[in-house]
């Protein structure tokens, strides 16, 4: 298994004995076998090892006829125990792998798969930090961790490795923080080389815990060697106590991946040759492992972009039509009635919503090639730009201003005090006009801040989404002021209103003034950062796609693309059997 990392076959001889041959790690047969290894034999482990392959170690013995009776009896009663069988099986099995004679050494390549190296350079690029958590010998996952781009030959490894205490781990994931000056002399990044037994120490005692995790958070990758499936997740874990705002994903493509993909917020499964198991435990399934890439930097950036700016949106839109209930009940000293006749309000939702639903579902930002080869475009998910609690305020207080807007305006200027103080209103009266035009204002006022948020240009789905809901209103709005209409408030309004100048001119002027301010501020961003990006001669295919875009100063979503960051995002990892990243 995963934790005995050795596997044994046992052959009964004609004389009624056994043959036992076990293959491991040698890191567990050095302990097994009668003596020493042979230094032929050692020399070949290291060699194997810095050629970046996978090493295991054969060693058999020959079991006596009246001991493998004895041991096959014990095996026979472990298997049929009612209570920890698991548990009785294995100490029956490693009782007879003992006292082993060397037998040789077997060194397998295990070739990458395409694009591996050109994946985890985006990832990191993106500001991931990416850590492999793999069973191999430390050469071996050096090795592969240089092949694949994960180590530069210009990076700084601090190696916590062949550690005897946690303390002993501490002051060597301290020294790598600090830098002594003779590292410090190479510069470039800095990455981290761990083993199985510090790893033990680390989980084991909190200070080591901490300075791992800190070491981390200035390294932009690692390598953990020798680790246990049950290591791999308390890694994981590990990265998620430390910093519950971190965002983690595993992906492995093997059964001893499980725990790990099972301990990250996100777990991805590769469909391989090792099983079936990481599929089934994971959130979703890849093919190769370089569909990560578009995983992450494609459809990952743009859900964050979409769901955030949808959530927004959602709350924007009700809030703004809640601030005409709220300021009609402090003028009418909260007196039970309702600002708008109830069927504008169960309208209100049907048709506000679709649009912003196919919108956002369908937009594109930049193209997929273009956020691929621009990685940092990715950087505002970690950072959180788009949904925090400031940009979540600005989306409030934009909304407060609308709905107020558009709820004074028509209210104050088309009807006087005895007007809106009269009892009982008449059923299309002054009131229930002006009523109804701050309706069709504030509804109009929500679908041209739904034009700015979307990305420019449209598609069609958007579009037609957008002119429905927008056409539909009429119809539906002569429909209820006429006398067929469940409510007579409105009985005739919308026909006077829409037959009045006054009444339109402000459906239409005061959205576009509620909105002006926007509009100008994504005119002044765009042409400035065109003007600064042709300045210094560095107009870049993904420069020109996101100039064109608007910046969404009420909604907190400026430049969720338009901005080059290099930042890192929070901690996470990755392995090379599965991949842990945020």
């Amino acid at each position: 298994t995963s934790d005995r990392k050795r596997m044994s076959v046992v052959c009964s001889t004609k004389d009624g004995g056994a043959v036992v041959t076990t293959k491991g790690a040698d890191s567990v047969m050095e302990g097994l076998c009668s003596g020493p290894l042979p230094s032929e034999a050692v020399r070949a482990l290291g060699e194997f090892s810095r050629q970046g392959l996978r090493t295991l170690l054969v060693a058999r013995r020959r079991v006596a006829p009246l001991d493998f009776a004895a041991w096959r009896a014990r095996w026979d009663k472990a298997n049929s125990a009612m209570e920890d069988r698991t548990a009785k099986v294995e100490a029956v099995a490693a009782a007879i792998e003992e006292s082993l004679m060397f037998t040789g050494v077997t060194a397998l390549e295990d070739r990458l798969q395409d694009r591996v190296p050109s994946t985890i350079a985006m990832l990191r690029e993106a500001g991931i930090r990416v850590w492999v958590l793999t069973g191999d010998k430390v050469e071996t996952a050096v090795e592969i961790a240089k092949s694949c781009q994960l180590i530069d030959s210009g990076m700084r490894l601090v190696e916590v490795v062949n550690a005897t205490s946690s303390k002993d781990c501490t002051r060597m994931l301290r020294e790598g923080l600090e830098g002594s000056p003779e590292k410090n002399m190479s510069g470039g990044e800095r990455g981290i080389v761990l083993d199985g037994g510090s790893v033990s120490y680390i989980l084991e005692d909190k200070k080591a815990r901490t300075a791992l995790y800190e070491l981390a958070v200035a390294s932009s990758s690692c390598v953990c060697c020798r680790l246990s499936p049950l290591q791999k997740r308390e890694l994981v874990e590990l990265v998620r106590q430390e910093n519950p705002t971190a965002i983690t994903l595993a992906i492995g493509d093997g059964a001893n991946d499980v725990p790990m993909i099972q301990g990250a917020h996100v777990g991805i499964g590769v469909r391989g040759k090792e099983g079936s198991a990481a599929v089934q435990a994971c959130d979703m399934a890849v093919s190769e492992f370089s569909f990560l890439g578009n995983l992450v930097l494609c459809h990952g950036r743009k859900s964050y972009r979409r769901i955030a700016t949808f959530l927004c949106f959602f709350i924007y839109k009700s809030v703004a039509l809640g601030w005409s209930y709220i300021v009609y009940a402090h003028a009418m000293l909260f007196s039970g009635e309702g600002a708008y006749p109830q069927w504008l309000d169960v309208v209100w939702n049907p048709l506000t919503s679709c649009a912003v639903v196919l919108i956002l579902a369908s937009d594109i930002d930049v193209p997929d090639k273009v956020a691929l080869q621009s990685p940092h475009l990715y950087a505002p998910g970690p950072e959180r730009r788009l949904f925090n609690p400031c940009s979540f305020a600005r989306w409030m207080a934009v909304a407060t201003i609308h709905g107020v807007l558009s709820w004074c305006v028509p209210v104050y200027w088309l009807t006087t005090k005895p007007e809106r103080l009269e009892r009982p209103l008449a059923e299309g009266g002054a009131f229930w006009q002006a009523s109804f035009t701050a309706f069709s204002t504030v509804f109009m006022t929500v679908h041209l801040k739904l034009f700015m948020v979307a990305k420019k240009p449209l598609q069609w789905i958007g579009i037609v989404a957008l002119v429905l809901e927008l056409v539909l209103y009429l119809p539906i709005a002569l429909g209820l002021g006429s006398g067929l209409a469940p409510s007579h408030e409105l009985l005739g309004a919308p026909q006077k209103v829409f037959l009045s100048w006054r009444h339109l001119a402000i459906i239409f002027v005061v959205p576009v003034l509620a909105v002006l301010p926007e509009i100008l501020q994504a005119v002044i961003c765009s042409y400035s950062r065109v003007r600064r990006r042709s300045r210094r001669g560095t107009v870049t295919v993904a420069d020109r796609a996101v100039s064109r875009q608007l910046v969404h100063s009420g909604g907190g979503d400026s430049s969720d693309s338009g901005e080059d960051s290099s930042q890192e995002g929070d901690s996470s990892s990755e392995e090379h059997d599965g991949v842990f990243t945020c």
